[in-house]
């Protein structure tokens, strides 16, 4: 298997930046796609329909790579039906979603179909945090509010994505109330997940992940807040850097 992680005493670990960079590529490109749709007009969505296509086959060629083995990866979907598993449904939900970016991307296409979508691209998104819950980890699966987490996250980054590109009021408002359930939903999960998951928390407070957590509570998070009337490019920048940082400590934490 091909590893590369960040500098990270904890140890051995799973999963690292790969499967960090696949959930920040879907969350990110995923939140541009959805907010285009609710905001902007065709040539945007159909703009923001392909950096979501590029990050789906970018994500999921990650995903393979930490497999290790790519066959490993046609086996969900040439091994049958398997609904009840969280890794095949998700898995076809890329596939749906590739699909139906590339063709708003290529083809004129009406509100409908962009909302339907949409749809697609919320449950890929969503689905990167149910995956981490379905694993016998406390820091993933004591609370429920990781899905809520990602997808407010989503918003934030992917509100963010779009305001270096086009910038919009209505959607700068959006980020800054998204930001907001994202630290409130962050905290949340922290307190139901104690003392269950004791060691993740001490590890992101004052151990050895510190580092990339108050860095997403300063940088990513706080920083924007204090930049978004003064330069908003600036504060755009770092609320992806702090959606980055973001799904590398959940996945790492949940590691401890």
């Amino acid at each position: 298997m091909i590893t590369l992680n960040l500098p990270n005493p904890i140890g051995e670990e799973a999963w690292g930046l790969w499967i960090a960079l696949y959930f920040f590529l879907a969350g990110t490109t995923g939140g541009a796609y959805l907010l285009s749709v609710l905001f902007y007009e065709q040539e945007m969505v159909r703009r923001s329909a392909l950096w979501a296509f590029l990050g789906v086959v970018l994500g999921s060629a990650l995903l393979v790579l930490d497999l290790g083995q790519p066959l490993r990866f046609l086996n969900l979907f040439l091994g049958g039906l398997h609904p009840g598993s969280v890794m095949w449904l998700g898995s076809w939900f890329l596939v749906l979603s590739g699909v139906g970016l590339l063709w708003v991307y290529l083809r004129p296409t009406a509100k409908g179909f962009q909302q339907g979508v949409a749809v697609l691209v919320a449950l890929v998104v969503g689905y990167t945090a149910v995956l981490l819950m379905q694993m016998a980890k406390p820091f993933w699966n004591a609370s429920p509010l990781l899905p809520w987490l990602f997808l407010a996250s989503a918003a934030t980054a992917g509100g963010a994505l779009l305001q270096l590109w086009h910038p919009d009021e209505r959607v700068s408002r959006l980020v800054g109330v998204a930001a907001l359930v994202e630290g409130g939903v962050l905290l949340l999960h922290l307190i139901w997940t104690y003392p269950a998951a004791a060691g993740a928390i001490l590890a992101l407070l004052a151990g050895p992940l510190a580092w990339v957590f108050w860095g997403f509570v300063v940088v990513g998070w706080g920083l924007p807040f204090f930049l978004e009337k003064r330069n908003a490019t600036l504060a755009a920048l770092f609320t992806l850097v702090g959606a980055f940082l973001l799904r590398y400590f959940v996945v790492m934490a949940g590691q401890v």
